[in-house]
């Protein structure tokens, strides 16, 4: 009995050894890791060049323009649209989109200096 524990005691040993699960070298993990973060750091990258940039793709070709916008609070803006050659005012906010009115649209050449509305009493 003592010879047969004997024998089957090393192939036991190289069984085990045999059916080892294969080892991942930290290396390889590390490499693997950035080269995710390269990848994700490229998409997120690429997102914002293109919410930044206006690559003309689709903006301002149509009737309708927007020509500024201002931001008054988290869900609120003034909107200055052009429609058919008209600028027109837009508030938008979550209660629904009012138009504000329609600016009168200047050039420099034609813009006049503004009159004063009051006049200030003489001191003496």
């Amino acid at each position: 009995m003592m010879r047969s524990a004997a024998m089957l005691a090393p192939a036991l040993l190289a069984a085990d050894t045999a059916f080892a699960a294969p080892t991942v070298a930290m290396a390889d993990l590390s490499g693997v890791l950035l080269s995710l973060a390269l990848v994700v750091g490229f998409i997120l990258a690429a997102a914002w060049v293109v919410r930044r940039m206006p690559l003309g793709l689709g903006r301002g070709t149509g009737p309708l323009k927007v020509l500024a916008a201002l931001p008054l609070g988290p869900r609120e803006r003034l909107v200055l649209v052009e429609a058919r050659g008209e600028e027109l005012l837009i508030a938008v906010s979550p209660a629904g989109v009012f138009n504000v009115g329609a600016a009168q649209m200047r050039t420099a050449a034609s813009a006049q200096p503004a009159e004063p509305t009051f006049v200030l009493p003489d001191p003496s």
